[in-house]
């Protein structure tokens, strides 16, 4: 699992944003270890919108942190402090890109006795949708996050945030987790008809 020491440094390194008025919410598995899935990450996602990029490296680097622009990629910047990695990410799979609604959607929550702002359950989830791939458990800590949050959780903006990306993609996850006999979690039948309606072979 993640070290105090790691945590320390990414705390940090919030505080740096916060104190300069920079909004963020932390996504990946950070996020996911916030909703309670116990798992090990190598870094952490912090997400801000692309006109604070260059005001966020900057006061980085004058708290002590290296930075990298990563001028060639367009959709990453990156930090890093005794020897961990931050990143600072702008867009997602799918061209999803960090907005303000996703910024005000953000909410506070304690990993042990460190607090950050954390993306929304729903941006987490249509996010770690589209990047899963066959060496990845991402589907595993959306079920997780799904299953801390359904009784609160926003379909109308799943279904809007889908909508943008991938509606295949998103009602297949719901059809998965709908089937997966290992967790039990409510998917509204509701959900399921509107985001049939929206495919486009049903347009």
């Amino acid at each position: 699992m993640i070290s105090d020491t790691n945590f320390r440094i990414y705390r940090e390194a919030a505080s740096v944003l916060e104190a300069n008025g920079i909004p963020y919410v932390v996504g990946g598995g950070i996020a996911v270890m916030s909703f309670g899935r116990l798992r090990d990450t190598k870094d952490i996602d912090f997400y801000i919108m692309e006109d604070h990029q260059d005001l966020a490296l900057h006061h980085l680097a004058e708290a002590g942190y290296e930075v990298d622009h990563m001028s060639d990629v367009g959709w990453l910047a990156k930090a890093f402090k005794e020897g961990l990695t931050i990143d600072f990410i702008l867009e997602n799979v799918g061209g999803l890109r960090t907005d303000q609604e996703t910024l005000d959607r953000g909410v506070r929550r304690m990993i042990g006795k460190y607090e950050f702002m954390i993306m929304s359950p729903e941006d987490l989830i249509i996010r770690k949708i589209m990047a899963m791939r066959s060496e990845r458990n991402d589907w595993f800590d959306c079920i997780s996050v799904l299953s801390s949050s359904y009784q609160s959780f926003d379909w109308d903006y799943y279904i809007r945030l889908a909508n943008r990306v991938n509606p295949e993609r998103a009602l297949s996850f719901l059809l998965y987790v709908r089937s997966d006999r290992e967790h039990v979690v409510p998917v509204p039948d509701h959900v399921i008809s509107r985001m049939m309606k929206n495919l486009p072979c049903h347009k």
